[in-house]
């Protein structure tokens, strides 16, 4: 149906709507790279802190380490160096050992062959020395006896019968001289009893003596050889 009055009307015509520039022709817009990239799972300052912490963990790690090796590599030395010791140790005692009994056997050997070269100069020495001895407690004898050699009877009298009144036994020290023995030996004989000296008996005597003190410094070296203490070894498998 056609309007009248002010123009022509169209029956029928939608209603013109306003142009308000909403609308946008062209390409659609192109959406950010970065919108589409998924967010990181760990930040610059998780990694940078795991970084640290695994340097940290390696470091002590490595100190560990280290530290094991060293313990190691010192007490492989320290055994070594025991086990060293303990042989010059060994070596040493029994160098000493030695040493000792030949310088025993040497002196025994020297006094052995300077003694009667000693005695010879002043045998009634030694037999005044013995019957000192037996007159300090024989002052109630009777009578005391005393052998010498008979080379020795005419030096050892003035001596006897002075020694005699020295301890109030005038007359009845006798003198007797004995072919048989040496001179240097003696025998001194009261009621009850006498001592004797024996310059071969003593020898004897002597030599067993320094006999026993070299085997005994045989002896003693092999124990100190063998009590020589020992470092622990350190555990080689130890990590």
């Amino acid at each position: 149906m056609i309007g009248s009055g002010n123009g022509p009307r169209i029956d029928g015509m939608k209603q013109a709507v306003k142009f308000t520039f909403d609308t946008q022709f062209g390409d659609a817009p192109k959406r950010s790279a970065k919108a589409d990239e998924p967010s990181p799972a760990f930040t610059e300052m998780d990694v940078e802190a795991a970084r640290k912490a695994g340097y940290a963990e390696g470091l002590e790690q490595g100190r560990r380490d280290a530290e094991a090796l060293s313990s190691r590599q010192l007490g492989e030395a320290m055994a070594h160096l025991s086990e060293s010791a303990t042989r010059l140790l060994s070596a040493l005692d029994s160098q000493i050992a030695s040493t000792k009994r030949e310088a025993a056997d040497l002196a025994f050997e020297v006094a052995r062959k300077l003694a009667p070269a000693l005695i010879a100069m002043q045998p009634e020495k030694e037999i005044e020395a013995v019957l000192r001895d037996c007159l300090s407690h024989l002052n109630r004898e009777p009578h005391i006896l005393l052998r010498v050699s008979a080379s020795l009877v005419d030096r050892m009298k003035e001596t006897v019968d002075r020694m005699a009144m020295e301890r109030g036994l005038t007359g009845r020290i006798i003198l007797l001289g004995e072919t048989s023995m040496a001179e240097g030996d003696c025998v001194v004989e009261w009621a009850d009893g006498g001592v004797a000296r024996n310059r071969d008996e003593i020898e004897q005597e002597i030599n067993e003596i320094v006999s026993r003190h070299i085997e005994t410094l045989k002896t003693g070296a092999d124990k100190d050889s063998l009590a020589m203490p020992e470092v622990r070894k350190a555990d080689r498998d130890e990590r």
